[in-house]
């Protein structure tokens, strides 16, 4: 229910009510203000079902038409950003004992990716009609690329991060201790 209690919904309601005053008194056309908002509210809720429910909290692992950080420790193995913009900050990820694979991807969103550069990781980056800017190169439009922290080593175990971008941007950020 944050979305209701929000300056954007309300903000929303004031621009259709004024819309609604407008049409009536100037173009004699009847808009139904009461009926488009509860329209509006049930599209809100059906997306807000079919994108993991209103309980979503800082337990989550994915950002579906919001704006939210997730803090992780890559156990989750997927991380995604759907219609939103978010952090996903897996800095605190503890080094790994064996290679593992975690996946983040972000999709018609806005995503930030922050990793340790004292563990061991490899970002595969991909983009399809989206942009993935690592610290040390870019990928836009379509392509591939990788990107490694400087405590990777070819024969150690490592942290991989499958990092794609569909119809949106991802920067990966790379902190030290």
């Amino acid at each position: 229910m944050h979305f209701i209690s929000s300056a954007t919904f309300w903000g929303l309601i004031i621009v259709l009510f004024g819309l609604s005053i407008i049409l009536r008194e100037i173009f004699h056309v009847n808009f139904p203000f009461g009926r488009v908002i509860f329209g509006c509210l049930l599209l809100y809720w059906g997306f807000k079902m079919i994108a993991g429910g209103f309980n979503r909290g800082s337990h989550s692992s994915n950002v579906f038409f919001a704006e939210s950080r997730v803090d992780g420790d890559g156990d989750r193995g997927e991380y995604n950003i759907i219609f939103g913009s978010g952090t996903i900050d897996l800095f605190k990820m503890a080094t790994p004992e064996q290679n593992r694979t975690v996946e983040v991807n972000v999709v018609f969103g806005d995503g930030r990716l922050v990793v340790n550069d004292s563990i061991p990781i490899r970002v595969d980056i991909s983009s399809a009609f989206g942009s993935v800017h690592s610290p040390d190169r870019s990928t836009s439009g379509l392509g591939n690329s990788s990107y490694r922290t400087s405590a990777y080593r070819d024969n150690a175990p490592f942290v991989r991060i499958k990092a794609s971008a569909v119809f949106g941007k991802l920067n990966i950020e790379n902190k030290r201790w």
